[in-house]
């Protein structure tokens, strides 16, 4: 992953959580940067690069997304327990684990937003192409992805977090800022499965180093326990999680154009299937080579928009099927892939 430059803000979950959102259009995220924010990356995409936008390459988000009340879309890193799901807030109640595999969409359709479920929208055959490949069992739907964190270690998010159906009237400037915020909650990804193995590790611990983590803890003082859990949430621990192998093994683009516009030159052409990871664009969260490495997929759109033969449309799933396959879970122990990595 691409280094945060020098002198640039490192800016931890507390940082802009707090910050104040101002005022935005009925129906604009939260959580995606607003489209007036987004006029100032056009605007300074060939010339040098503001502090500002440089800090907002180097955030990372300490909660998943979760869409605003009435909305139920939210972003599915790990199981949510029923009481969370209902309250619509982030669920810390579970442990998040590295992926089998993560899936990024566009943006939810107006149907997801709704329902809380990706591509529920009836006329989208996302999960019949799940069940083609033999990803997903023969009967599952939309309504059981709450189950495939635990189950089968699948993971959804989404480029962006505001809800629509037409993914073209999201223009070049939208699409630099869903990027930065992408990256920013895939790091925040890598921060939370991080802090959930170092937990396993102190209770795993001996007798001697609990009771010395114990009164290591009763001794400092609350601001000092604040910066370590804001310490957890950095740029540079997302890149020390991602080196250790904490990234999914796999991540899928399902359609094109939301991988295309992660590169600072929109990708003419870019092929589906399994992607070279030298040509992985610029800032990617995620460990490129190596153990513990994750590869980059590309499929289809399942969108009933998508004018494409069925053999065309289902080939890339059949061999993301095959590939998955071959990837056990729950993943192969993290301290093992350290181990690999000299980490």
């Amino acid at each position: 992953a691409r280094p945060c430059p020098p002198g640039a803000a490192m800016l931890s979950f507390e940082s802009f959580r707090f910050a104040s959102p101002g005022k935005r259009p009925p129906g604009e995220s939260p959580v995606t940067p607003s489209r007036k924010r987004a006029a100032l990356v056009v605007a300074t995409a060939s010339a040098p690069k503001s502090e500002d936008l440089v800090a907002m390459e180097c955030q990372c988000r300490r909660d998943p997304f979760v869409a605003p009340e009435p909305a139920l879309w939210r972003e599915r890193y790990a199981p949510v327990c029923g009481s969370c799901e209902a309250n619509r807030v982030a669920c810390a109640h579970t442990r998040e684990r590295p992926l089998k595999l993560l899936v990024c969409g566009h943006n939810p359709s107006d149907h997801s937003w709704s329902s809380g479920y990706s591509y529920s929208n009836p006329s989208n055959n996302f999960w019949k192409l799940l069940v083609r490949g033999s990803i997903i069992p023969n009967d599952w739907t939309s309504e059981q992805c709450p189950l495939l964190q635990e189950s089968l270690g699948i993971g959804f998010t989404d480029a962006g977090t505001e809800p629509g159906n037409d993914a073209s009237k999201y223009g070049r400037a939208v699409m630099l800022e869903w990027r930065s915020d992408l990256y920013a909650r895939m790091r925040g990804h890598l921060c939370r499965v991080a802090v959930a193995e170092n937990r396993e590790d102190d209770a795993t611990g001996d007798a001697d180093d609990e009771s010395r983590r114990i009164s290591s803890t009763k001794s400092s003082s609350t601001g000092t326990s604040h910066k370590s859990r804001a310490a957890s949430f950095t740029y540079e621990a997302a890149v020390l999680a991602a080196e250790k192998g904490y990234g999914p093994c796999v991540v899928a683009f399902a359609g094109k154009r939301q991988y295309a516009h992660l590169f600072d030159a929109v990708a003419k052409k870019t092929h589906f299937g399994l992607q070279d990871p030298s040509s992985l664009p610029q800032g990617w969260p995620f460990r490129k080579t190596g153990p513990g490495a994750t590869e980059v997929w590309v499929l289809p759109s399942s969108s009933g928009r998508a004018v494409m033969t069925k053999e065309a449309r289902e080939g890339p799933y059949l061999e993301l099927g095959e590939r998955l396959r071959e990837v056990p879970w729950p993943s192969e122990d993290v301290d093992k892939l350290c181990e690999k990595n000299n980490l």
